[in-house]
């Protein structure tokens, strides 16, 4: 803070005030009135610091290493997968105040802590990634995290351009399978039907002597009416036994009877079949 007779005073103290508003409106309301009446940005800052940071919080430092350790890609993308560790990272970068001697050890530590975080995000890589993730490896020196995850994301849309190909005719075979029966050839039986390519189910015949295409065949008869004729038929030949009342035997005696009483007349033949011609007088 300059002093007030300073020409920037007024200036300063309007800044001031735009940063006290800045940092109050971003908290939670419960915690603004502790911070209200501080009269710099820099002591509401201190304060604030003082009470919440993070910075060597042990238990914070274990609770994000551990998620770190223990964050794998499995269903996500290589995406996804990218951005949850880089927010684990920069939160984990929050909970340390380093004081550096000199610039080499900046940079040492920086290309040390970045090679590190390149070897995490790869050990947490799926296996269809294993080629991209070797040929990486063999780099010396590594690339950083970035040019990293743009390498294996461009694999991971390779391959998915290549699995689309792969699946579509997996896809083909699968609906092959269910539609012919995993054991069959192309007109297998399933539950006694046959698969017919124009009706395109099951049915109890194929495409070959389906109806839709070639008609119904000219020795054709309704479910059930074969059997009805053989009926009908049945029941008038033993409507016609039934309506004829006599037995072989009575027919003999008859036969000798009118033998007997008249002589003018002699049968032909006998049996049950008797016409006009097998009379003759």
């Amino acid at each position: 803070m300059p002093a007030t007779t300073h020409p920037n005073y007024r200036f300063w103290k309007s800044e001031n005030s735009s940063i006290i508003a800045w940092l109050i409106n971003n908290m939670e309301i419960g915690m603004r009135k502790t911070y209200m009446y501080l009269p710099t940005a820099k002591d509401v800052w201190d304060a604030v610091k003082l009470s919440y940071s993070d910075i060597k919080s042990f238990s914070q430092i274990y609770d994000l290493k551990s998620k770190l350790w223990n964050l794998k890609q499995n269903d996500m993308d290589v995406t996804t997968y990218y951005n949850e560790l880089m927010a684990l990272w920069q939160e984990l970068d929050q909970c340390y105040d380093y004081n550096w001697r000199c610039t080499e050890d900046s940079v040492q530590f920086i290309k040390t802590q970045e090679n590190d975080r390149v070897f995490i995000f790869l050990a947490g890589l799926n296996k269809e990634l294993d080629e991209v993730r070797g040929r990486i490896l063999g780099n010396n020196p590594l690339p950083t995290i970035r040019e990293t995850f743009s390498e294996i994301r461009r694999e991971e849309a390779r391959q998915k351009v290549m699995m689309g190909k792969s699946n579509s005719a997996t896809d083909g075979s699968a609906l092959v399978i269910n539609n012919f029966n995993k054991d069959s050839k192309k007109y297998g039986k399933k539950n006694g039907k046959l698969w017919c390519d124009h009706c395109k189910f099951w049915c109890y015949h194929t495409q070959e002597t389906c109806w839709e295409l070639h008609g119904k065949p000219p020795n054709w008869k309704k479910k059930g009416e074969g059997r009805a004729l053989q009926a009908t038929s049945d029941q008038e030949s033993q409507s016609s036994v039934n309506a004829f009342p006599f037995t072989k035997e009575q027919l003999d005696q008859m036969y000798k009877l009118l033998e007997s009483q008249t002589p003018s007349c002699s049968i032909a033949q006998k049996g049950f079949d008797l016409g006009e011609d097998d009379w003759h007088c």
